[in-house]
């Protein structure tokens, strides 16, 4: 769960007009042993600022990186045992991320058993998402983020939503 945190914040850049349709990972649900679904749309971003009303400098900073937001879905499946799945699998999604106006692979490593990738999209030269395809021996994520966001503002995302805090490594869920 620790890797999809640090995933969701890595990912904070978000990507273009158009929605994934994730449905193809469904048949990955059977065989997992832990399954991880976020979907928020623009409405459910709102009123995640609104409940984190707080008036010091770091929830504006990030009421600022989610009002650029105008989506995030997370998928991520974690296997008993390796071979539960097939690189293949994730080909549907590879392939809709690829065909995507002004979306660009940027990262594409392939090691052994591991094969990550990372989109950015953007438009005019301003980032308009992010996507990220991570498939290990036992464990698949896939994060797609849209909307309006720069890199630097990555690390407002700390400790929020479950993501790790990368200034001590914990999220605030597991500091409690």
């Amino acid at each position: 769960m620790k890797k999809l945190a640090m995933l969701v914040a890595v990912s904070g850049m978000c990507a273009s007009a158009q929605m994934l349709d994730l449905s193809s990972l469904d048949k990955l649900a059977a065989k997992a042993k832990e399954v991880h679904r976020v979907s928020l749309d623009k409405n459910q971003l709102q009123m995640f600022m609104k409940m984190n009303s707080d008036e010091d400098k770091k929830d504006q900073d990030l009421k600022k990186v989610l009002n650029g937001m105008a989506s995030v879905q997370v998928r991520n499946f974690e296997f008993e045992k390796a071979g539960e799945y097939s690189d293949s699998d994730l080909d549907a999604v590879r392939a809709q991320i690829a065909k995507m106006q002004n979306c660009t692979s940027i990262v594409d490593s392939k090691e052994k058993d591991e094969h990550s990738q990372i989109f950015l999209c953007s438009d005019e030269g301003k980032g308009t998402g992010l996507a990220i395809v991570a498939a290990e021996p036992k464990e698949v994520s896939v994060v797609y983020i849209r909307g309006s966001m720069n890199l630097s503002d990555l690390g407002k995302l700390n400790g929020v939503m479950g993501i790790t805090d990368f200034s001590n490594g914990k999220s605030k869920n597991d500091q409690k």
